[in-house]
């Protein structure tokens, strides 16, 4: 037995290192960007460094819409709008009204989507919570994207409500922008 196992260990020992350093590249391949929300401070996303990033924001002190593109070509689409509430209405982006929202949002599309009926899923990082959902377009036309991963979280006083298109249905590209969302943090002015 004992040579069958010194065989292996220069096989292993090479796959264990590759593997350590593309953990480690692939943690170091992130930025984290930062995006002014008036009268809220700061929402700070770690995203991938490669992606691109537009704001789009009709007026001055409406809600803006964050938008990634990969680098090249169009694999995929970010769009995450930051919505407030109220002076005073502390549940504005509450768990269950996260819920709600989404749960809601989902029946609309269904009548378009391949899938039967919404599954929510939980969306939790260290203090953000929401859900999300999975949709296939079951009628795209030429050049849409087929899928959708779309949902809603809260963060500090603020309420990410995104929308994920991507033409992958289990796209990496997807995973990081849900990352990005649970890592997601609101500074003060």
């Amino acid at each position: 037995m004992t040579p069958k196992i010194v065989k292996w260990v220069p096989v292993v020992t090479p796959l264990v290192i590759l593997f350590i350093a593309s953990t480690v590249l692939a943690a170091e391949q992130r930025k984290i960007r930062k995006y002014p929300i008036p009268e809220h401070g700061t929402l700070e996303l770690s995203v991938p460094t490669p992606w691109k990033d537009e704001v789009h924001k009709p007026q001055e002190k409406m809600a803006p819409t964050i938008i990634f593109n990969p680098a090249k070509g169009n694999d995929f689409q970010v769009l995450i709008t930051v919505l407030w509430g109220k002076p005073g209405d502390q549940d504005f982006n509450g768990q269950e009204k996260v819920r709600a929202f989404v749960e809601k949002d989902g029946q609309n599309l269904l009548p378009n989507a391949a899938e039967p009926k919404i599954v929510l899923q939980e969306l939790k990082g260290v203090d953000n919570s929401g859900y999300y959902y999975f949709l296939t377009d079951k009628a795209p036309n030429p050049g849409e994207f087929r899928y959708m991963t779309r949902g809603a979280i809260g963060v500090g006083n603020l309420f990410l409500n995104f929308t994920i298109l991507h033409r992958v249905k289990d796209s990496q590209s997807v995973r990081d922008a849900l990352s990005a969302l649970q890592e997601a943090k609101q500074r003060a002015k």
